[in-house]
């Protein structure tokens, strides 16, 4: 017969997991600079500061005065709402308060440089952790599915991260006053780990006892390298720009996997399978992120600059994260296995935003952006739920304080769709779905406070001859100074 208990096991395992790897299938979640937030990374033609390293490198070259940029605080909050989850009126909801890692961007100086610009970047590309708990209590007559079970009680317990972290160092080169050219090498290093432990415990009448436990467990390690590649052309009033992001090599991968299950019970008619105890601490790990090519422009009309950028993301076919040892069984499974999985579908995104100049000390910014998802559904992986588009809208202000400049803002990003899977999941362990179909929230509310410091002494002659668009022009600071 069917061994409800562990389909049980693993849809609550499904479910809980859902929320946790949203930012992994999206690529547009985060921006990297303080510009770059409030107007939604729709940097691609003209940077137009040091935030060139990452989204143009070809127009590194091309900005006027190269400064020091840290997004020093960003804070975010996040919700997601399965509605109708357990029923009619009841949601399944997690939120989550983080404070991101920041962004750090600068110029390089040596001599013998030319006219070559060299510049480096530090930043987090991905970055979440997650800890989810759950107690659910139930009472009834044959509770999924087991003759006699009459109560029956669950917790689980979810803790799921990822961190990748970027280093890079650009180089650009002027081939005319208008035109450069630049590549950014980057060292990209992932660790990603998840730990779930699921624990039943049942009884019925005459002294019925069930005890199911299931543990599964996975940490990786991953180095690997990627570039960036740009090419921007700027006149005085307009710019274009053509980037291209190479698809990633692999250096290093470590990784380890861990399952253990078991099902202890008394008086039921229930026959669960082998009992299974197996970690591997040396597993092969791999990682790979895709092709794309981004274009942008902007346009100054007056005292306000329109930008847009639109990058195509290539398909990462689907690969094992973790190639694990096949873990012998007896019974009718034969093998298991603890291979993870990942790959994402091909998508675009685009942006469009707004730069308007209030007299000479203050800028104010307005954009939108899609952040649509690459998630593939997948055995082994966390994107149950966490597979929708989403769409964001940013605000704020760019102000000096003496020397330095001050960016305050706030960036919203929201997303609704109907899903399935869920349902499938319950009819699949004999348990009746609320409804066909359930809708799923997602909201996030990011508050930036960045600064930028003016480091002076990284004009050029031919920086001084070169046409400067209006967004060049420095802003005056408290003591009218330029």
């Amino acid at each position: 017969m069917k061994t409800p208990w562990r389909g049980w096991l693993l849809l609550v395992a499904s479910l809980i997991a859902g929320g946790a790897a949203a930012q992994d299938a999206h690529y547009w979640t985060r921006q990297f600079g303080n510009r770059a937030w409030l107007l939604g990374g729709a940097l691609l033609g003209d940077p137009a500061d040091i935030s060139a390293v990452y989204y143009n490198p070809g127009a590194l070259v091309l900005v006027g005065s190269l400064e020091l940029e840290l997004t020093g605080s960003v804070f975010e909050y996040s919700r997601l709402s399965l509605v109708n989850g357990l029923g009619p009126g009841k949601d399944l909801k997690t939120s989550r308060f983080d404070a991101l890692p920041a962004f750090i961007a600068g110029p390089l100086r040596f001599k013998g440089l030319g006219r070559a610009r060299m510049g480096y970047a530090l930043l987090t590309r991905q970055g979440f952790e997650t800890l989810l708990t759950r107690r659910e209590d139930f009472s009834g007559t044959d509770l999924v599915g087991v003759p006699g079970l009459s109560r029956l009680s669950s917790d689980v317990r979810l803790e799921h991260g990822v961190k990748e972290l970027w280093a890079g160092m650009s180089w650009a080169y002027p081939l005319s006053k208008s035109l450069g050219v630049g590549i950014t090498p980057f060292l990209a290093g992932r660790q990603q780990h998840a730990d779930f432990l699921a624990i039943s415990q049942g009884e019925g009448a005459d002294g019925r006892e069930l005890l199911a436990t299931v543990s599964r467990t996975y940490r990786l390690q991953h180095l690997r390298l990627l570039a960036k590649v740009g090419v921007s052309y700027q006149e005085e009033r307009w710019a274009m720009g053509l980037t291209v992001t190479t698809p990633s090599v692999g250096l290093y991968g470590k990784g380890e996997v861990g399952l253990e299950r078991a099902l202890s019970q008394q008086g039921f008619p229930l026959e669960g399978p082998s009992r299974v105890s197996d970690f591997q601490p040396s597993t092969p790990a791999r990682f790979r992120s895709p092709l794309s090519v981004g274009l942008g422009g902007s346009r100054v009309f007056g005292g306000t600059t329109l930008h847009a950028a639109v990058e195509v993301f290539a398909r990462v076919p689907v690969f094992r994260i973790l190639d694990s040892d096949p873990i012998p069984v007896e019974g009718p499974e034969r093998v298991l296995s603890s291979d993870v999985f990942y790959g994402l579908e091909p998508v675009v995104n685009a942006a469009l935003g707004a730069e308007h100049r209030v007299g000479d000390k203050l800028r104010v910014y307005l954009s939108v952006h899609t952040d649509f998802s690459a998630a593939i559904n997948l055995p082994n992986t966390s994107t149950l739920l966490a597979t929708g588009d989403l769409y964001h809208v940013a605000t704020g202000v760019y102000f000096p304080v003496r020397h330095s400049r001050v960016t305050v803002g706030t960036d919203l990003a929201w997303g609704r769709q109907s899903t399935q899977r869920f349902s499938d999941l319950l009819a699949q362990t004999g348990l009746p779905p609320p409804s066909e179909s359930q809708a799923v929230h997602v909201f996030h509310a990011t508050l930036v406070v960045g600064l930028t410091l003016g480091l002076g002494g990284g004009e050029r002659e031919e920086d001084e001859a070169r046409p400067k668009s209006d967004l060049e022009v420095p802003l005056v600071d408290e003591d009218g100074a330029r």
